[in-house]
């Protein structure tokens, strides 16, 4: 039961008999029980999934078909949950193709298109360089650089014109302050990070890389020269990019075409939970016709009981009793007053077959034949024991 508790904090509690908090009552399972379900069974998709706690647990579904003595009730609601799962990992796979759908038609497109535009300056940066390149009479690369407006075909002399300038910019974390100037085509320029604190070397041409400056005059060199002759391993790493989208684009394709992989299934039980709810509402209204019926017949009995005439000895004697006590239980009739007309009628000599007969055919409570035996030879194991 509720009851209210006075404490530090006023809360109502459940108390079991004896006031004690009894673990094993029943509403407590129910309530744990409950508490599991509601994880599961909300509005929003689950992200996790729980297990009854209890092993001694009855479902709901058990508990209703022990009760009406109905196995199809059980079977009825143990295929409604696994249709339940269903339906949510249904929606879950739903999502994903709607997702994957987006993807393969917008997002993998649409990066395939920023992606081919890059590979396109790229390309046009590559022939920039190759266009620039000079080579001399045995094929070798010449070097020429230009900085600050002055080119220099020595790559002594352009570490020395850095050198100076990184002296000139001790001071400061921008060791290449107001550097500027052009390599194969490509302008050159640097810029101070603040979020990072660090300078970085800038090449650009239709496209734009970057590295760290440092206040090693020829490593700047080197890497101005590394991000040039890179467009070539960039523009290989860009298509290969190109190509994985691609691949993902007809992989997504073959998997927007599968089916709900447990679609088979969901078939299946969702027609077989449709025909057991036919069964049911079939047996619920033969239930109330039943019902229907059997008042019927007993306000008949009553009536004749009443208003008819008796065809034996044996049913005046019924009659006569069924009489009194209907009047005395208003209309009301039970197995027990069954046993007392039983006594009687033994106690007269009357036959069992006479009994059995005349019980069958007037008793308001409509007991079957087996029933009304054994009512018989009960009291008459009884009247021979006394």
């Amino acid at each position: 039961m509720l009851e209210p508790y006075e404490g530090k904090l006023s809360r109502t509690v459940l108390r079991g008999e004896g006031g004690s908090n009894a673990p094993a009552l029943p509403d407590q399972i129910l309530e744990n029980k409950q508490r599991f379900i509601s994880q599961i069974m909300t509005s929003k998709t689950p992200v996790r999934s729980a297990d009854d706690v209890d092993e001694a647990t009855l479902s709901y579904a058990e508990i209703k078909a022990i009760a009406t003595g109905n196995p199809l009730i059980k079977e009825k609601m143990d295929i409604d949950v696994k249709l339940e799962r269903l339906k949510l990992a249904k929606s879950e796979f739903l999502k994903a193709h709607e997702q994957l759908e987006h993807k393969v038609h917008y997002t993998y497109p649409r990066k395939i298109q920023d992606a081919k535009k890059i590979l396109d300056d790229i390309n046009r940066d590559i022939d920039t360089v190759q266009s620039n390149t000079v080579l001399d009479d045995n094929g070798q690369e010449k070097f020429s650089i230009i900085f600050n407006g002055k080119t220099f075909s020595d790559k002594k002399e352009a570490t020395a014109f850095l050198a100076n300038l990184i002296k000139h910019n001790s001071s400061s974390l921008y060791p290449l302050r107001g550097l500027s100037g052009e390599y194969k085509g490509l302008h050159i320029s640097t810029a101070f990070q603040r979020d990072f604190l660090h300078e970085e070397l800038i090449l650009d041409g239709c496209y734009s890389s970057r590295k760290n400056s440092t206040s090693l005059p020829g490593d700047n060199i080197n890497r101005i020269i590394e991000m040039a002759n890179s467009r070539s391993k960039t523009a290989v790493d860009k298509q290969a990019e190109i190509d994985f989208l691609h691949d993902k684009i007809n992989a997504g394709i073959v998997e927007l075409d599968a089916p709900f992989p447990q679609q088979d299934e969901f078939d299946k039980l969702s027609l077989r939970s449709a025909e057991l709810s036919r069964l049911l509402n079939d047996d619920a209204n033969s239930s109330e016709n039943d019902k229907a019926n059997l008042e019927l017949e007993k306000d008949h009995r009553f009536s004749v009981i009443l208003h008819g005439k008796p065809d034996s000895l044996c049913e005046k004697y019924f009659f006569s009793f069924a009489k009194k006590h209907i009047d005395d239980v208003n209309n009301n009739w039970s197995d027990s007053l069954d046993k007392f007309a039983i006594n009687i009628l033994l106690n007269e000599g009357f036959p069992k077959d006479s009994i059995s007969n005349t019980i069958l055919k007037f008793s308001p409570s409509v007991s079957s034949k087996e029933d009304v035996y054994n009512l018989i030879e009960a009291c008459s194991r009884r009247a021979a024991s006394r």
